[in-house]
């Protein structure tokens, strides 16, 4: 028997699989499938990158078109799968019923071939968010409308109206940022997962549930609230440092890989502040989002997120705050199945060790014995 080897607490600095879909870098780099995320974020759309990340190289005008097409034909989800979510409580958050969803669809398509059901489920996931979102504030549900790319179809679903222009293309940028980011926590998950030969969406369930949690994609929610409560931003830099110094944790901030700047918060930024000046609109969030910021890097020399900017730029899009985590989910669909597809190529089953630290030896006590 080998011996155990005794690696750090959240496998930090660990290796455990490889991986040619993306690579983030400790001093603010990131690329999909070799191409820099600054280049994608200027010059592709959501269909060009979810392409790329799932099948490694930029589509012809061709594929595009047929790609895009699926996506569109894939896209309306059956009355039966709304059925469900409907019959969850009202006050269900919506991550909880795009989790269900996305389970009850596995049991509804299982008889689609493994292809097909990644093609359905990366296609229909914009309407699930839009629309659990939607059934759980008791609005009637909207079906993708097939004029519309994904980013503009997912805001006209959200929010029942066509969205303009430039804040289609807007939000389809943050769609970009957030489709994939090498091995983060859910989509370790998805890899564990998808070791075991569950199929897709068993494996996309469980992205989902670790992407709910504040330490992974629930941060979004957490930041615009916070910042919702500063008034100026001196005001927003006194807050940090006294909730700093109580020992309060600025969601936000800090990255287990980037430690000086994350590429994708920066470009994040300079949207929100083109955002707010095509709208016309003052740029006092902007204002307080960068000395929060500046307080942040003087006093913990923790970097801004791309959930502390895309959280903002959300807001300003007129974007509910509780489907700002499923609308991560909308987009991280695209890397989960590429780490689904790559985990299977050269699988095995991920079964780690643990220390065991509880009492040995020791003897049964009958019920009439126990104190």
């Amino acid at each position: 028997m080998s011996e155990t080897i005794i690696v750090p607490k959240g496998l930090y600095g660990v290796a455990v699989s490889e991986t040619g879909i993306a690579k983030s870098t400790s001093d603010g780099t990131l690329t999909y499938r070799g191409y820099s995320v600054e280049d994608l974020f200027e010059n592709s759309s959501f269909e060009e990158t979810a392409f790329l990340i799932l099948y490694g190289r930029l589509p012809s005008k061709k594929e595009l078109l047929s790609f895009s097409s699926a996506l569109k034909t894939n896209a309306r989800v059956p009355e039966q799968i709304y059925g469900i979510m409907k019959n969850l409580r009202k006050d269900a958050h919506p991550m909880d019923v795009l989790r269900t969803a996305v389970s009850a669809l596995g049991a509804n398509e299982h008889r689609l071939s493994s292809e097909e059901q990644k093609q359905s489920l990366i296609a229909k996931m914009p309407a699930l968010v839009a629309n659990c979102y939607r059934i759980t504030n008791g609005m009637d549900t909207i079906d993708p409308d097939h004029d519309l790319d994904t980013a503009a179809n997912l805001l006209y679903m959200i929010s029942g109206g066509r969205p303009e222009k430039f804040d289609a293309w807007a939000f389809e940028r943050e769609l970009i940022l957030y489709m994939e980011h090498d091995l983060n926590a859910s989509a370790f998950a998805v890899r564990v997962i998808a070791s075991t030969l569950a199929d897709v969406y068993a494996a996309c369930t469980g992205g989902i549930a670790a992407l709910k949690g504040p330490l992974h994609g629930g941060a979004n929610e957490a930041a615009i609230e916070m910042l919702l409560k500063f008034k100026s931003p001196d005001e927003a830099a006194i807050r940090i440092q006294e909730m700093l110094a109580r020992g309060e944790k600025i969601m936000g901030f800090g990255h287990r890989i980037y430690k000086t700047r994350d590429p994708r918060a920066q470009l994040s930024k300079q949207m929100l502040k083109n955002l707010l000046k095509e709208k016309k609109k003052e740029e006092t969030m902007y204002e307080l989002c960068d000395a929060v910021e500046k307080k942040m890097w003087e006093l913990k020399k923790l970097p801004a997120n791309l959930d502390f900017y895309a959280a903002p730029t959300f807001y300003t899009l007129g974007i509910p705050i509780e489907v700002y985590t499923p609308i991560f989910a909308a987009s991280r669909i695209v890397g989960w199945v590429s780490h689904y597809n790559e985990q299977l190529q050269d699988n095995k089953l991920f079964r780690p060790d643990a220390i065991y630290t509880g009492p040995n030896k020791l003897d049964y006590v009958s019920m009439d014995k126990r104190s």
